[in-house]
């Protein structure tokens, strides 16, 4: 039973490491060898998606010791994926190392109480149960927007954000059965900008004044998240939203 996130790390290491010792042992190259060719791959496959697997679940914005630890490993994985299959004895010395570097300087991250996050509840942005479940497409953003946030993909949980306001805002619209005071001439919903203006506007709607102060913000953010090719959505920025947000999502729902 796994007793360390790095636990399937290892074992891959360990894998790979059996399979060189048999090379070293018996003398058969592992580029052509009709067994152990295939073990080796496979083994050094696991080693990497491993290792890629601890870097989306310990993200340097939330686990800085786990993951400068996982960034000094990386280059030997890098280096033993560059000399396989050809250097059997250089092959042992980094998965030496690496098997070193897991097994004191990762595993002594991971036992810090910093890095217990990664098994606690996960960290939502928004309450779960601002928005009713008869509200599918609604509700299903909302879980989204979350997901990102807790995984740290923040520039996609900004864009959900401007998705789920937009869905939020066309609702009421719809609820109240005014939806045509936000359709152009042709029936279609005005783009987003004209959107949050013309509902910090509508009296039906009833929004308070820090809802349409945060509009124009979670717009800019979502645009940035989903089309900026220059700049990035960090947490600090959805953070600093986080209370003008939760209050406008909750508004907006009150009047679907």
């Amino acid at each position: 039973m796994p007793t360390s996130p790095a636990d399937d790390l290892l074992a891959h290491v360990a894998a790979l490491s059996a399979v060189v010792r048999q090379a070293r042992k018996h003398g058969f190259k592992l580029e052509s060898h009709s067994f152990y060719s295939q073990k080796a791959r496979s083994a050094l496959a696991g080693i990497k998606r491993s290792y890629i697997f601890l870097q989306k679940n310990y993200p340097s914005d939330r686990f800085a010791g786990v993951a400068y630890r996982l960034s000094t490993i990386e280059p030997l994985i890098t280096k033993l994926i560059e000399i396989f299959p050809l250097d059997i004895q250089g092959m042992k010395a980094m998965l030496q190392e690496i098997d070193f570097k897991v097994r004191s300087d990762l595993e002594a991250e991971f036992n810090q109480p910093e890095a217990k996050p990664l098994a606690a509840a996960s960290i939502n942005f928004l309450p779960d149960d601002v928005i009713e479940e008869k509200h599918f497409v609604s509700k299903k953003l909302l879980w989204e927007v979350n997901r990102c946030y807790d995984t740290a993909c923040y520039n996609a949980c900004a864009g959900l954000l401007r998705r789920l306001i937009e869905n939020l805002i066309v609702g009421a619209y719809e609820h109240h059965g005014i939806a045509s005071r936000i359709q152009n001439a042709n029936g279609k919903y005005v783009e987003f900008g004209a959107l949050i203006g013309k509902a910090a506007a509508e009296p039906a709607l009833k929004l308070g004044r820090e809802t349409k102060r945060v509009l124009p913000d979670l717009k800019y953010f979502g645009d940035l998240g989903a089309h900026g090719r220059m700049s990035m959505v960090r947490r600090t920025d959805l953070d600093r939203l986080h209370n003008q947000t939760r209050g406008a999502v909750e508004e907006l729902a009150r009047n679907l």
